[in-house]
């Protein structure tokens, strides 16, 4: 028995006894998903506790400054290819992966050992064009970083790009945890901040001093390259380029899905950088301060996304009536829908409390408090339809249907794009108004893509 069944039973054993009646005359698959979720749930609370520990260490050194504005126009692209890599290859390969490891267990393993030295030769490639790129970027006028910010985004730069060579990898041995329903790279995925943390509280200074980017840009490349390691460790996976071959006989199956996937996760994941390039022309400390909200608010989607992404994935990929799994999709996608509703509602009342908690120390102030805390109100809106969403992308993933996810991707990106520039004047509350608009549009446009798609299998 893995750490993550034992986990999983322990927690099982802790709900309260009705529920445990309840799960135990549950379906199989519906029993499944829950447990699922309940080990992943113990793993991400721990991970965003110590994510939110580093964003708390971030806030006390640096507070809105122009050094955070530098290193997060580094950091937030340099997370944009690894990941949409890690996005695209978890909802193509997991369903691949979990039925090629039901019918030929030792053809599974070969293909995953095959897949490991790919990721590692691209993760090559993309982190040297990304370096390239952002070197050429940096210093042109028109992207409106001030000098103080383009002195740390130049000297972050040498660090943060070879991590996604490190991110690449470390997807890989996810995806193969994942197919397993074995959670703990979940709980790894905390590696980077806890290094970043520990870097600003053991690295050198004076106590009234301004904090330059280096401990930073160090604790990143490094928080990569430890949580890798660890999770080569757990999934008992090493490089080797023995089984290559073996990838010329799955990639028929897999390449246009891939590549559709890959199209749509460009289109969609880049309104994060529209908004990082408006951002930074709105003035120094906007960047920061959103990037502040952006984090409390990820804080929660990530625990539910990726609570539902993984939990509910593997499963759906095991189900071969399409009408069944829809149902059952359908009802899950409501429900946590509702909890998104209430979680918003509780994030809109407790945000000042908490942007005051979590931030208000050091160099971030008061004035910096009242700012972020609006930001987040009107970001916290976007959970219940970013939620149900998230619920019928699992589905569309598990059927193969994953080309209906580019039309929303182009239709959603559009939308954002036009409200960016339409509430433009209003600063960064135009960005987060944005924000919502485009969760609302693209929550609707999946649900009539699934619908369509259930027409078609059943007639």
């Amino acid at each position: 028995m893995t750490t993550s069944h034992r986990i999983e039973a322990f927690l099982l054993k802790c709900l309260p006894l009705k529920m445990r009646e309840r799960l135990q005359y549950a379906g199989s698959e519906n029993r499944a998903i829950m447990q699922g979720m309940l080990s992943i749930t113990f793993f991400l609370l721990l991970a965003k506790a110590i994510a939110a520990g580093k964003e708390i260490f971030v806030a006390y050194r640096y507070g809105t400054s122009a050094v955070v504005d530098g290193y997060l126009f580094v950091f937030n692209l340099a997370q944009w290819p690894s990941s949409i890599f890690a996005s695209v290859t978890a909802i193509i390969l997991i369903p691949y992966l979990v039925n090629l490891q039901k019918e030929q267990p030792a053809q599974a393993r070969q293909l995953q050992s095959a897949l490991l030295p790919l990721a590692f030769l691209l993760g090559i490639a993309v982190s040297m064009l990304y370096g390239l790129v952002m070197w050429w970027l940096i210093g042109r006028a028109e992207v409106g970083l001030t000098a103080h910010s383009q002195s740390a985004a130049l000297t972050a730069l040498p660090w943060v790009a070879p991590a996604i060579v490190f991110a690449f990898m470390g997807a890989g041995f996810s995806n193969w945890l994942m197919s397993q329903r074995r959670h703990t790279n979940t709980l790894l995925e905390a590696t980077p901040a806890a290094i970043i943390a520990t870097c600003l509280w053991v690295w050198p200074g004076a106590a009234n001093q301004t904090w330059d980017v280096w401990p930073l840009a160090v604790g990143t490349l490094l928080g990569f390259f430890l949580q890798t390691v660890l999770l080569g460790r757990a999934s008992q996976h090493r490089l080797s380029v023995a089984h290559l071959g073996v990838i010329s006989q799955h990639w028929p199956a897999l390449s246009r899905a891939f590549g559709i996937m890959l199209l749509a996760q460009v289109v969609m994941t880049s309104t994060g950088m529209i908004d990082q390039f408006f951002a930074v022309r709105m003035g120094q400390g906007v960047l920061a301060g959103y990037s502040y909200a952006q984090r409390i608010i990820d804080l929660v989607l990530g625990l539910t996304s990726v609570m539902i992404g993984r939990a509910m994935l593997p499963i759906f990929s095991s189900m071969s009536d399409t009408r069944t799994s829809f149902v059952m999709v359908a009802r899950w996608a409501r429900g946590i829908a509702g909890l998104g509703l209430l979680g918003s509602l509780v994030l809109f009342l407790i945000s000042d409390w908490v942007v005051t908690l979590l931030f208000q120390r050091g160099h971030f102030t008061i004035n910096d408090t009242r700012e972020v805390a609006q930001i987040m109100r009107i970001l916290a809106l976007q959970l219940p339809f970013y939620l149900f969403g998230i619920v019928f992308v699992q589905w569309l993933g598990a059927i193969r249907r994953t080309s209906a996810l580019l039309s929303v991707s182009v239709v959603a990106t559009i939308v954002k794009i036009f409200c960016n520039l339409l509430w433009y004047d209003l600063g960064v509350v135009g960005l987060a108004l944005s924000t919502v608009v485009m969760y609302v549009v693209s929550a609707g446009m999946i649900l009539m893509k699934a619908q369509n798609i259930l027409k078609v299998h059943t007639k």
